[in-house]
């Protein structure tokens, strides 16, 4: 679909780069301008931001009726502390990734998380800091990731889910790296389980923020 986006309909966006040690990097950002040709973001950093430009980035834009995904270029950033000013090539396209009933919810579960790496199964025991319907996050110690599928098994209360996954994205932490996925299979109960989880979770926090 065609990039066509005015700046009421968009609630921030996340550039997804990496930084000048090859570590991939997520920033969230507010856009302050758009226009036919460039994109103007800004977000605020207690420190100045390394960041190789022009460099080739995927950028997620969170709008009041979802969330959209397009491939762009960060052509340069400027450092005006305490903000980080970046400037992108406006898209042509983009396309349509999930609605809000899939909006990633913050949680902290375990799980256990499978790759093959040289004809060997290896396990990780590991945090899910997210989920949605759609996918999963988790952080890791080590940026432990592979091409093909890799599979996971989720504790939620006495309920364990199963499913298969591949790697969308990650991003450096103070503690390792935050490892996102999106489900390759998984059954249609378990989904359904998760979009409830979900949905009483986004209930709580909007009863929460009336008190």
């Amino acid at each position: 679909m065609k990039f066509n986006f005015r700046l009421e309909d968009i609630k921030y966006v996340k550039i997804l780069c990496r930084d000048n040690n090859g570590n991939p990097a997520s920033i969230k950002a507010a856009l302050k301008r758009i226009s036919d040709r460039e994109i103007y973001a800004c977000a605020k950093f207690s420190e100045k931001l390394n960041i190789n430009t022009p460099q080739d980035v995927s950028l997620s834009i969170i709008c009041h009726d979802g969330l959209y995904r397009t491939k762009t270029r960060l052509k340069s950033i400027e450092n005006e502390p305490p903000y980080v000013l970046f400037f992108l090539d406006t898209p042509q396209g983009i396309e349509y990734q999930q609605n809000r009933e899939y909006f990633r919810i913050p949680v902290d579960y375990r799980c256990i998380y499978k790759i093959e790496e040289n004809d060997e199964i290896k396990e990780f025991n590991a945090k899910v800091v997210d989920i949605s319907a759609n996918g999963v996050s988790i952080e890791l110690p080590t940026h432990s990731i592979s091409e093909g599928a890799s599979e996971i098994e989720i504790g939620i209360s006495s309920k364990i889910i199963l499913a298969k996954i591949r790697y969308v994205r990650s991003e450096k932490t103070n503690d390792g790296y935050r490892i996102s996925f999106a489900y390759t299979k998984i059954s249609e109960q378990d989904r359904d389980f998760i979009s409830q989880v979900c949905l009483q979770k986004q209930l709580e926090q909007r009863r929460n923020s009336i008190k």
